[in-house]
């Protein structure tokens, strides 16, 4: 659970944890966000929707509560929305609702109505600006009556949003909040640490070991566990630094959300694999994770304990897990190719019309042709997987355009099928991840935005247009899987065009 407020608890190492975790435990309820008083003239001044938000202004991925409280003074049943929310430039987490809408008497401008929250949405800016968020529409239905004390006192006969008085006659309404502005502030230079990706909110962090003591060459895997109050989906593991005892890799990734009254929250999950490239006393030096604390306004770090590895010698050849690399499945694509240049060569063309010698002798100079070129090519094949088994990196370079051409064909069928766009631009993203990751030999699981913004200046230049564009792609994917909005078919067109400009102008590398 997350330590109480004030210095304890925050940027102290933690002590050693085992690596079976306890489930994460939020702390203790908050009280609701205080609701502005309505200050909007609605058409109909007996019924009217109020979204509102607990924060007009903020940080980037820090949480922002926005609210609907419907206003009545009829007979009322809630419909839904006719229009979604429309919110561009958010990440998005819906807050369940209780199935039996909760309500209250209050009193605004000097007049009775029945309160009610009907929808709670967390939202998490992904970069500094000014944004308009367009609360949508509501639908209601309603049946008019006079205005009496037993309306109030009985909370309409316990009809309000449950359709009471079926056989009454009803009127459907539309009703439109007003627009709200946020203004997302750009995160202070002042004090940020060099380890700070983005994070916000409120966190704690535990490392363990899975053995203490192993052969040369044989993997120890840290799970590194983050947990706490803020936008979970979106953490970055920290930065492995690069060791000369050791070959890292990122294993798996996993997440749990957790949403307690108002604040959103939960756990994620790293795993490192560390391989000791020699015998003897080896240290694994603490990780570190920096995080920015809106409510302090202040940067704020934690740190893993160092790691003490007995490591014992051994013959063993270093080789890469098979669960961390695309060998397998590359192997099994060479495999099918060769099986396929075997089942063309194993057909002999049927020339049932000809001379039954001149048949017999094209046949055997062909089968003589096919079986010297297959096993040309098997030769060929075989030193290439010679080749390859030294040097992964350099298999993941030459397949990496392939790999991406074939995902792009399900990019295509998602463009025809989804509408959203969020499917559409998820696996965008991904596709260019990959290909960056294959062509850089980096690990996809763990390669953050800013590696690839890092990796693409050092390559194109801090002023090539086309880096850019790359930085505007991501946003572009970002803003587009995020929101839950209508995306043009130019926007898709767009991201494809930087997509595939990116892998030519890679491939002109030669890397």
């Amino acid at each position: 659970s997350r330590p109480a407020s004030g210095s304890s608890g925050y940027g102290v190492p933690p002590q050693p944890q085992s690596s079976s975790q306890q489930p994460y435990v939020s702390p203790a309820p908050q009280s609701s966000p205080q609701e502005p008083s309505p200050s909007f003239q609605p058409e109909d001044d007996n019924i009217f929707v109020q979204a509102w938000v607990d924060k007009e202004s903020v940080y980037p991925n820090e949480q922002i509560l926005l609210s609907f409280s419907l206003y009545t003074r009829y007979d009322t049943r809630y419909e839904g929305f006719e229009k979604e929310p429309q919110v561009s430039g958010f990440w998005i987490e819906e807050f369940p609702m209780e199935r039996e809408v909760r309500r209250e008497t209050v009193r605004v401008r000097g007049k009775r109505y029945v309160k009610a929250e009907v929808k709670q949405t967390a939202l998490f800016p992904t970069a500094p600006a000014e944004y308009t968020i367009d609360p949508g529409v509501i639908k209601v239905s309603i049946r008019q009556e006079p205005e009496n004390s037993s309306v109030f006192d009985e909370f309409f006969n316990d009809s309000f949003f449950s359709g009471g008085g079926f056989f009454a006659r009803r009127e459907n309404r539309l009703l439109k909040p007003p627009l709200i502005k946020i203004q997302v502030k750009p995160f202070p230079e002042t004090g940020k640490p060099a380890s700070f990706q983005g994070a916000v909110g409120s966190f704690r962090m535990s490392a363990a070991l899975d053995k203490q003591s192993v052969k040369q060459n044989e993997p120890v895997i840290m799970k590194l566990v983050i947990e706490g109050e803020g936008n979970i989906e979106t953490l970055n593991k920290p930065a492995v630094p690069e060791l000369s005892d050791f070959k890292t890799y990122d294993s798996d990734t996993s997440s749990q959300l957790f949403k307690t009254g108002h604040v959103i929250g939960g756990r994620k999950t790293f795993e490192i694999v560390y391989i000791p490239l020699k015998s003897g006393a080896l240290k694994i030096p603490a990780l570190e994770f920096s995080y920015f604390d809106p409510q302090a306004q202040v940067y704020r770090t934690l740190k893993t304990q160092d790691f003490q590895l007995q490591v014992a010698p051994s013959d063993k050849p270093f080789k890469l897990p098979e669960s961390l690399t695309r060998e397998e499945t590359l192997k099994k694509e060479i495999r099918l190719e060769a099986k396929d240049i075997r089942f063309i060569d194993e057909k002999a063309p049927d020339f049932a019309v000809m001379n039954a010698r001149s048949l017999l002798l094209k046949g055997l100079l062909g089968a003589d042709l096919a079986l010297t070129l297959a096993l040309f090519a098997g030769f060929l094949r075989a030193r290439q997987e010679k080749i390859y088994a030294r040097d992964s990196a350099l298999k993941r370079r030459r397949f990496a355009r392939s790999t991406a051409e074939s995902r792009m064909k399900r990019l295509k069928s998602l463009s025809r099928k989804s509408e959203d766009g969020a499917a559409y631009f998820e696996e965008a993203e991904k596709i260019l991840t990959q290909y960056l990751s294959d062509k850089f030999n980096t690990s996809a699981f763990g390669m953050t935005r800013f590696d690839l913004e890092r990796q693409l200046e050092k390559v194109f230049g801090t002023e090539d247009s086309l880096r850019r564009e790359v930085e505007e792609f991501f946003r572009l994917c970002d803003e587009c899987r995020f929101a839950r909005v209508q995306v043009p078919g130019d926007l898709k067109a767009r991201a494809v065009r930087i997509l595939k400009d990116t892998m030519t102008r890679v491939e002109k590398l030669r890397l």
